[in-house]
């Protein structure tokens, strides 16, 4: 009886199973003479909300979360990154984001788990920190998490560290004092450019929300202008008829 593998299944299970499947497991353990693991399993904790659905996210939309990954990998190990660099940067992580948090959603509607907009902040929050931090992308593979991830550092450039390829040159100090303000300005600019992506995708889903809205003020006048058109139509023909009528008697 392996305890990585009651891991993988109970932190696979739909968060409301998770208590009573923990506590099977480890009482199926202890019957069977294991008693380590079952104390193991009893200490796992249940995930929250956000925590689950992002190791569902794990288990489902694995190539998206490597994807992620992966754009973090390459800024940090970059010596040098330009505007435009970092501009299309932002916007590679912020629609691998957005992609995941929809199919994050849909795993909890399937589930019929409530996300409220704080677990679904939460669940970004999570998905910044794999993108920023090799532990934290480390961390969230393992699909084990029973609470989200944070990362408050800088996650791009630095010397290298134990264990840099053979021939890896180690870096003077003005090499690194510089290589820290590029640093520096590079996650400012990150900051800013992602800042300014999310601004720009509220103003679009307000844009598209007044054109709705405006399409549906201008069907509404067309649908009244019809009406008012035929009932002037009828009016100007009642004159018509007044008029020969009027002119008959008058002659």
């Amino acid at each position: 009886m392996d305890l990585s593998a009651i891991e993988d299944e109970l932190y696979g299970l739909p968060l409301q199973e998770f208590t009573a499947a923990r506590d099977d497991r480890a009482s199926e353990a202890r019957k069977a003479g294991k008693g380590d693991v079952a104390a193991a399993v009893k200490r796992l904790r249940k995930p929250s909300v956000a925590a689950w659905m992002t190791n569902m996210l794990v288990r489902e939309r694995r190539s998206e979360i490597e994807k992620l990954i992966s754009l973090g990998e390459k800024l940090r190990s970059a010596r040098s990154l330009k505007g435009e660099q970092i501009r299309r940067a932002s916007t590679q992580r912020s629609d691998a984001v957005r992609t995941l948090l929809r199919h994050a959603r849909a795993i909890a509607e399937r589930a019929n788990q409530p996300a409220s907009p704080a677990v679904l902040e939460a669940v970004e929050v999570t998905l910044d920190a794999a993108f920023s931090d090799p532990e934290s992308a480390a961390t969230l593979r393992s699909g084990h998490l029973t609470t989200t991830l944070h990362y408050s550092g800088l996650g791009f450039g630095g010397a290298p560290g134990p264990g840099a390829p053979p021939g890896t040159k180690p870096r003077r100090v003005g090499d690194t004092r510089q290589t820290r303000r590029t640093t520096t300005t590079a996650r400012k600019e990150l900051e800013q450019a992602t800042r300014e992506a999310k601004e720009a995708d509220v103003m679009a889903d307000r844009a598209k929300r007044a054109v709705v809205t405006a399409e549906a003020d201008l069907n509404r006048l067309r649908a009244a202008f019809a009406v008012a058109d035929r009932k002037a139509k009828k009016a100007r023909q009642k004159v018509a008829v007044a008029q020969r009528k009027f002119d008959r008697s008058a002659g």
